[in-house]
C-alpha cells in the first residue's frame, strides 16, 4: 500500500527543484530584460514609506520641528551642522534654538501665530532662529539677504511681520529702511552683543543669558498641517518679489525628496544653496532633518572649494540646480 510514496515524494522533490531553479533564474531574467528593476523596486518601496509617513502625519499632526526633536532624542551627539571650522550636534542645535526662543518670547513678546522676518545669510544663526520661531508657534518670513531698499521694505511689509531679526553683517541694509520700519512700530533685533543705532536692539547678548531648557509644546498647541509655517519669496525678476505662503504640509512634501531619492541616515549633505529659497531650506535642510543626517553648510557656492570640502567632510550627497554640474565638471582635477 506504501509503494507509491517514494514516487510521490520524488515528484514533489522534482517540482520543488524546478520551482527553486525558476525563482533563482528569475532575478537574472528580469535584470537582463530591465537592468533598472531593483532600482525601480527600491524607489517604489521609498514611495510607500513616504506615503505611510505622510498618512501618519495627517492623522496625528507633527511638524518638521517635531521630527528634529525626535532626532535630538534618538542621537543627541550626532553632528547636525558643520559650518566653516565649527560643528554642532543635534543636542547643541536644540539648546541654542531654545535660548533664542526664550529671548524672542521674553524681549520681542512673540507668540503663537505671529510672524517674524529673518534677514540672514547662510549661517547657523539662521537655523537657530528658524527653529526658535517654530518652537514658539511663529511663522518665519525668510528674506533674500541680497535685496535692499524698496524691495526689502516691500518683502517685509507684505508678510505683516511684527519683528525683523538681522545678521550683524547686514545692519547697513536695514539702516536704509529703518525710518520706515520705525514709523510702523516694528522692532528690529540685531544678532550682536550690542547696538549703537537707535531703533535697533541687540539680541545675541539676550539669548546668551537665556536658559537652554526645552520650551512647552503648549506654546504651539494650535498649529496644524494647514497652518502657515514660512514665507518664501520669488526672485522678483518681473517686478517686486512676491511672498509664497508655505504651510506645514507643504514643508513635509518638499522635505520628502531626499527620502524618495534614497538618502540614508549615514549620508552627509553638502548644502551651498541659499536658505531663503525652497531648494535650500525645504528640500535641503528640512529633508536632512527628516532623515537625521549631517549637513555641511556653506555661505555660498564656490567652485574652487567645492571638491576640497567634499573630500574633507566625506560628503555623499549634493543638490544640483542650473549650471552647477557644468561648472564643477569643468574645474581641474
Amino acid at each position: 500500500m506504501n509503494s507509491h510514496k517514494p514516487e510521490t515524494t520524488n515528484r514533489f522533490t522534482m517540482i520543488a527543484f524546478i520551482l527553486f531553479a525558476v525563482l533563482a533564474i528569475l532575478p537574472l531574467f528580469i535584470y537582463l530584460r530591465n537592468p533598472y528593476f531593483m532600482g525601480d523596486l527600491n524607489y517604489a518601496f521609498a514611495l510607500i514609506r513616504v506615503g505611510m509617513q505622510l498618512s501618519k502625519i495627517r492623522k496625528s499632526f507633527s511638524s518638521i520641528l517635531d521630527s528634529f526633536l525626535d532626532k535630538v532624542q534618538k542621537h543627541p551627539q550626532k553632528t547636525f551642522l558643520i559650518f566653516e571650522e565649527n560643528s554642532y550636534t543635534y543636542s547643541q542645535a536644540d539648546k541654542e534654538s531654545n535660548k533664542v526662543a526664550r529671548a524672542l518670547w521674553t524681549h520681542a513678546q512673540l507668540k503663537e501665530g505671529d510672524t517674524a522676518a529673518l534677514l540672514l545669510g547662510n549661517e547657523p544663526q539662521l537655523v537657530w532662529v528658524w527653529l526658535a520661531l517654530a518652537k514658539l508657534g511663529c511663522v518665519a518670513s525668510i528674506l533674500n539677504s541680497n535685496i535692499r531698499s524698496k524691495s526689502l521694505l516691500h518683502c517685509f511689509s507684505c508678510c505683516e511681520a511684527k519683528a525683523l531679526i538681522v545678521g550683524a553683517d547686514l545692519q547697513e541694509a536695514v539702516e536704509e529702511v529703518l525710518p520706515a520700519l520705525r514709523e510702523q512700530g516694528i522692532r528690529v533685533f540685531l544678532l550682536s552683543d550690542h547696538s549703537d543705532v537707535e531703533g535697533i536692539e541687540s539680541l545675541s547678548d539676550k539669548f546668551e543669558k537665556a536658559s537652554d531648557q526645552p520650551l512647552s509644546p503648549q506654546l504651539r498647541a494650535n498649529i496644524n498641517l494647514k497652518s502657515p509655517a514660512l514665507y518664501i519669496y520669488t526672485s522678483g525678476t518681473t517686478g517686486l518679489p512676491k511672498a509664497a505662503v508655505v504651510n506645514h504640509e507643504s514643508v513635509w512634501l518638499a522635505s520628502f525628496l531626499q527620502a524618495i531619492a534614497g538618502v540614508r541616515s549615514s549620508d552627509v549633505l553638502y548644502l551651498y544653496l541659499p536658505l531663503y529659497h525652497t531648494a535650500g531650506l525645504l528640500m535641503g535642510l528640512c529633508g536632512a532633518i527628516n532623515i537625521g543626517i549631517t549637513v555641511v553648510l556653506k555661505r555660498k557656492f564656490s567652485v574652487s572649494s567645492f571638491w576640497n570640502d567634499c573630500r574633507k567632510h566625506n560628503v555623499t550627497v549634493i543638490q544640483y540646480i542650473g549650471e552647477i554640474m557644468r561648472y564643477l565638471c569643468s574645474t581641474p582635477k
